[in-house]
């Protein structure tokens, strides 16, 4: 019989071709390019690898699977990320963020369960830890840009623009509110 558990279906549970190689925790998740892995070998989920951040944002690597990026890129994160097009956070292959987002079985769990802990750095400097709303955004390039005590990426217009909502993408049109 096999084992119906979350666990389980984690570990069964499909991923889009970029992440297919990465490794996946003894939960089920995949281990992403840029998690920080601790002394004793197991992953911390609410650490980044700095060295492995910076290789991302500099060589235009997806920060999830570290595979190069194709043209169209995508970036998360709260509405100072959005209105900033400036995150600390590396773009992502577009498919390797809308399944982050959304995947309801091995997908994040910052992006789908409220009150699970990020790592100790926000998405942009000076903003709060967790955002009340979280957006996923399309774009065709980013640049390495350093601001006093960081490497961030700094990204071309956004194509589009979804707010993450319960593991669902909600396009939004035309302007993009900001609170």
């Amino acid at each position: 019989m096999v084992p119906n558990n979350p666990i389980a279906k984690r570990h069964r549970t499909p991923l889009p071709q970029w992440l297919t190689n990465r490794p996946r925790d003894r939960r089920g998740y995949p281990i992403t390019y840029v998690t920080a892995i601790r002394p004793d070998g197991l992953p911390d989920f609410t650490e980044v690898d700095g060295a492995r951040r910076l290789e991302c944002i500099r060589d235009g690597l997806c920060g999830l699977c570290g595979d190069p990026l194709r043209y169209w890129r995508a970036v998360i994160g709260g509405p100072a990320v959005i209105r900033l097009r400036l995150t600390l956070d590396p773009p992502m292959h577009v498919e390797c963020a809308i399944f982050a987002a959304t995947d309801r079985s091995a997908g994040c769990p910052f992006l789908l369960k409220t009150g699970t802990a990020r790592y100790s750095k926000p998405a942009v400097p000076g903003t709060p830890e967790r955002p009340s709303r979280m957006f996923l955004a399309t774009t065709r390039s980013h640049q390495l840009e350093r601001d006093v005590s960081d490497v961030l990426a700094r990204c071309a217009a956004f194509k589009n623009v979804w707010e993450i909502q319960d593991g669902k993408l909600i396009p939004l049109q035309g302007a993009i509110s900001c609170p």
